[in-house]
């Protein structure tokens, strides 16, 4: 089982220093997430349906909406810093970056560091290495700096700037009515069948149309968004986890457990004790 080292919860989104000793299902998320390894074996990591190597050399960047994996390999673990970032947050840090909610915003996942990022992302692992919390606005203001620093590792400023600030993703009108209202919580059904029903569409006409408009199957979208609820509940120290298994769906809580520890690589029980919240917006 992976060992979490440090979570934090914020305004930002949420970082993760992690043991990975085991695989992750394919999932997907609405941030951004960029991961650095940090000690341990070289790993695969795969985003979309490409594996690509992820050493101490370079960095992984994953786009909103993007599906990944991990397949944990051999018996070393791995040591990974993983940032996972609200684009409503980055679009508040600098409106060039109003497009990281795009699911091409990344042009490619994989790129080698230089020398100030790498520094960035040691003064990130210095911080987590603080027995005191940090202060919010420190946190925010370093993650900031990793964010833009990235970024010009993979897309020129002069792109983003005229790339426009149009929304997320562009598709067929009744998958966006769908898709928006899920995502807004309006009580939006989330069995396919029901998904299908809500857009007028048969279910093989749906699936196609879904994948086409955003990358990721009605399963895998379902997922996300159940990931979410998830993890702002498990987060929260006052509900038990066994009541979150059932207010998220789950018809036991090990069924709830599988589903979380596939996709974040650890149980619930641990993710909680770990996890900290930075901030009332947390």
């Amino acid at each position: 089982m992976s060992a979490p080292l440090r979570i934090l919860h914020g305004a930002f989104g949420r970082v993760v220093l992690l043991q990975v000793e085991r695989s992750m299902a394919l999932h997907a998320h609405r941030d951004c997430h960029i991961v650095f390894k940090v000690g341990g074996a070289e790993i695969q990591f795969g985003v979309g349906r490409r594996e690509h190597p992820v050493t101490a050399q370079s960095v992984l960047m994953i786009n909103t909406w993007e599906p990944h994996f991990y397949d944990h390999r051999g018996t070393e673990p791995c040591v990974l810093l993983a940032l996972y970032l609200h684009p409503r947050w980055l679009k508040e840090v600098d409106r060039v970056f109003t497009r990281s909610a795009s699911p091409k915003f990344f042009t490619r996942p994989v790129a080698l560091l230089n020398r100030r990022l790498a520094g960035l992302r040691d003064d990130i692992l210095d911080l987590l290495g603080q027995h005191e919390p940090a202060a919010p606005e420190a946190v925010e203001a370093l993650i900031a700096d990793v964010f833009t620093e990235a970024v010009t590792l993979t897309a020129p400023l002069s792109r983003l700037r005229w790339s426009g600030v149009h929304g997320e993703l562009g598709y067929d009108a009744r998958i966006r009515q769908v898709v928006e209202g899920a995502m807004a919580g309006s009580n939006a059904p989330l069995c396919l069948d029901e998904l299908a029903r809500s857009a007028g569409l048969s279910r093989a006409q749906f699936f196609r149309l879904f994948l086409r408009s955003t990358g990721l199957t009605p399963k895998t979208f379902v997922n996300m968004l159940r990931m979410e609820e998830c993890l702002k509940s498990v987060v929260r120290r006052d509900t038990p986890l066994q009541q979150i298994a059932l207010q998220c769906g789950f018809d036991t809580a090990g069924n709830f457990t599988r589903f979380f520890s596939a996709r974040q690589g650890m149980v619930p029980s641990k993710y909680r004790r770990v996890a900290e919240l930075l901030g009332p917006d947390a």
